[in-house]
C-alpha cells in the first residue's frame, strides 16, 4: 500500500463521515488557535494561515471577525515592508 492507495470503508473502521469531518475540523481549529495564541514563535505566514482556518471553521462570529482582522493586519504590514 502506498500513499495514493484508496482506503476502503472496512480498512477505516466504523468512523462515519460526519464524525471524521467534525473531528478534523475540531483538531484544525484547536491547532490554529494554538498558533495564534503563541504567535511570537511562529512566522507571519503561518499565523495568516491559522487565522484563515479559524475564520473558516469557528462557530463564533466574533472569533471569525477577529481572525480575519488579524490576518489582514499581518498582510498589510508585510506588504508595506516589501515596498
Amino acid at each position: 500500500m502506498n500513499a495514493m492507495t484508496h482506503i476502503s470503508e472496512t480498512e477505516r473502521g466504523d468512523v462515519t463521515e460526519t464524525t471524521s469531518t467534525a473531528g478534523w475540523r475540531a483538531q484544525c481549529l484547536a491547532e490554529a488557535r494554538g498558533i495564534v495564541a503563541d504567535f511570537v514563535h511562529h512566522p507571519d505566514s503561518l499565523i495568516v494561515l491559522a487565522c484563515r482556518a479559524i475564520a473558516a471553521h469557528s462557530p463564533e462570529d466574533q472569533e471569525r471577525r477577529e481572525a480575519l482582522a488579524l490576518a489582514g493586519l499581518l498582510i498589510a504590514v508585510s506588504n508595506r515592508g516589501d515596498a
